[in-house]
């Protein structure tokens, strides 16, 4: 297929790109769900935008006006976009949000937004939201997206239903009352309200523009040299940013594109080979730990040989980003040590490619297992420890971390396609300004300095929802938005996450302390699946210890996963992680006194964090939740 590249127009609203693409391929297939081991059937962008028409016409038939309020409850899902495209096209807002949202929540959102009309994913969802009909006035009619097995629903009360109409009013005056609706749609007007959790008191409603999220798609796929050749499998939620905007850019750029979900990933990932693959740290996480788990399961040589290897990949990627200019550097080097530091890299990588080649042998089986053709791997939604960053790249799978919030329209910086600098989350996108300020709002200047990042573009929210007092606090005089993150930037103008504002942990002391790096440097344990560092208002820090079951057991006879509610009282787990933490978290390796953790400072616990209850949807750790859950267990730590 000849390449290209319908993101270089000038679009103001995301219909013009479904036009352009549609336009182009027309026949091409995309957002594809699995239904058997070779078929993975999917929708043309020439009947995507079909779908679209006739699904807008529908809207404006049912007397949706520019400005309305769209709720748009759904998990991921092949007819998310085509939906959310339509209430865009037909001037509304979307105000999207998934199927898990508990009661408390949907009340504030649907009223807060004063949203009129409702989609959701399916009719156990829309019985949920009957039964609360009394408490919503703005709500007027509910519509179903899909039946259980994910298909377009029918019926009165259905998607498809408005669909049936727009199409039948596409016969006669519908092209122009489509066209006249879209001239009607201001680019920079509010388009989708993201309701955001914080750690207390209500959601915040993250106000965004189409400009905003077409800027953001235009520049990131210039700064990533995606391609309408690239195919790319995602599981990700769509209402979070993160995937919305890689869903717009299937759309931008014409990508064949799989819906996944944690369940099949893996046979999709081997079946679909895609080219691109993004995804968060957490399931990055799993990829390292099921492959470490396996290899030492294996044991004896082979053990030896693929860490022998991860080595020479370890050591290879380095040199090579020396040779290349992009290794980790906050200073800028004198131009001699650089030239020297070249030199002396080029001599180490000859020298090392013998041995690189075989392990791109060794390494053959899991790059199959991934499908065998990817070229970007996205991680984004959290720091990426950096203990898998290495990994992946030492097995020879370029990680391209990046930085966003749903505040930025998902994106503000990530790593460059040619030169990915590891321990950074990349230069900041086209069309961003930032600004670094310390704890009293003054201006940093100098290189390596961490403040707090401040952020100014277009594609930035134009406030949030109804709260006018909090806008006041987040946005300085001349328009810089708060992040509340951490940051410092080396001297090619490169992000280095340091840590969020709001985690910092303040001891009795006085102390404060970043909790993700120490977490970060303990998930380099094999025995350490996830970690969350406590002790605030305490005089040490402690740590919140999921264990890699698997590699315990190993380690130790005679222990079983299954009691694992013992294991923190098991002499022998412990005296495990009291090494473990004291060899990691020591003065060797950088840290403080009051970053130490003393040595039975801990709680081993017996499960995984709940994904559903303890992390959000992209797997981060909700540590007001888990400190909630585990008040008794910290407290014990103490005691």
């Amino acid at each position: 297929m000849k390449r290209q590249e319908p993101m270089n127009e000038n679009y103001q609203i995301l219909y013009q790109a479904l036009e352009r693409v549609a336009t182009s391929f027309p026949n091409k297939v995309s957002f594809r769900k699995r239904k058997s081991a070779t078929e993975f059937p999917g929708i043309s962008f020439g009947e995507l935008k079909e779908f679209v028409d006739h699904l807008t016409l529908g809207f404006i038939e049912l007397g949706v006006e520019v400005g309305d309020r769209i709720g748009f409850f759904c998990d991921a899902s092949v007819n998310w976009l085509r939906t959310d495209l339509s209430i865009l096209t037909a001037g509304a807002v979307v105000v999207p949000r998934g199927t898990d949202i508990v009661r408390e929540e949907i009340l504030y959102i649907l009223n807060h937004s004063e949203a009129k009309y409702l989609v959701v994913q399916k009719p156990k969802d829309k019985k949920r939201i009957e039964d609360l009909l009394g408490e919503l006035p703005h709500l007027k009619q509910i519509f179903v997206l899909e039946n259980e097995q994910g298909e377009l629903i029918s019926g009165p009360d259905s998607i498809l239903f408005l669909v049936e109409r727009g199409k039948s009013i596409g016969k006669s005056s519908g092209l122009l009352n489509l066209t006249n609706r879209i001239k009607q749609i201001d680019p920079d007007a509010l388009a989708t309200l993201i309701y955001t959790s914080g750690t207390t008191g209500n959601p915040k409603g993250v106000m965004l523009s189409q400009k905003g999220w077409i800027t953001a798609i235009q520049n990131t796929i210039v700064r990533l040299d995606m391609n309408s050749n690239d195919n790319a499998v995602s599981l990700l939620p769509p209402w979070h940013a993160f995937e919305r905007a890689i869903e717009y850019a299937g759309i931008f750029l014409g990508l064949d594109f799989l819906i996944s979900n944690m369940t099949s990933l893996k046979d999709d990932l081997r079946d679909f080979r895609p080219t691109i693959f993004p995804s968060v740290p957490r399931i990055w996480e799993s990829v390292y730990n099921g492959i470490m788990a396996k290899v030492a399961k294996e044991g004896g040589f082979k053990e030896k040989l693929f860490h022998f290897f991860l080595k020479v990949g370890a050591t290879w990627a380095r040199f090579f980003a020396m040779f290349m200019g992009f290794e980790f550097e906050i200073q800028k080097p004198n131009f001699l040590v650089s030239i020297c530091k070249r030199t002396y890299a080029l001599v180490i990588l000859i020298l090392l490619s013998p041995l690189k080649l075989l392990s791109i042998k060794i390494f053959s089986a899991i790059h199959k297992a991934l499908g065998g053709r990817i070229r970007i791997c996205i991680s984004a939604g959290s720091a990426l420890p950096s203990v898998v960053d290495g990994f992946l790249s030492a097995i020879g799978l370029k990680v391209l971390e990046g930085y966003g919030m749903t505040e930025t329209s998902a994106v503000v910086s990530i790593r460059s396609n040619t030169k990915p600098t590891k321990g950074t989350v990349g230069i900041p996108i086209d069309g961003y300004s930032i600004r670094l300020k310390d704890e009293t709002g003054k201006v940093l200047t100098k290189i390596g300095e961490k403040g707090t990042l401040w952020i100014k573009s277009k594609q930035i929210l134009k406030g949030y929802y109804k709260r006018p007092e909090l806008n006041q606090v987040v946005f300085d005089a001349d328009g810089f938005f708060d992040t509340g993150d951490l940051m410092m930037i080396s001297h090619r103008n490169e992000l280095v996450f340091a840590g969020r504002s709001k985690d910092t942990i303040a001891l009795i002391g006085g102390e404060n302390v970043e909790p993700i790096p120490i977490e970060d440097k303990l998930l380099t344990s094999p025995y350490i699946d996830q970690v969350m560092v406590v002790g605030h208002d305490k005089k040490t820090l402690a740590a919140l210890i999921v264990p890699n079951f698997e590699a315990v057991e190993s380690k130790i006879q005679g222990i079983l996963k299954e009691k694992a509610i013992e294991w923190n009282t098991n002499p022998k787990v412990r005296e495990l992680f009291r090494s473990e933490i004291s060899k990691i978290i020591s003065r060797d390796n950088g840290f403080k006194s009051f970053e130490m953790i003393p040595a039975n400072n801990f709680y081993v616990v017996p499960r995984p964090f709940d994904p559903d209850v303890e992390m959000t949807r992209t797997l981060k750790m909700k540590r007001n939740i888990i400190s909630d859950v585990f008040s008794k267990q910290i407290e014990g730590i103490y005691q």
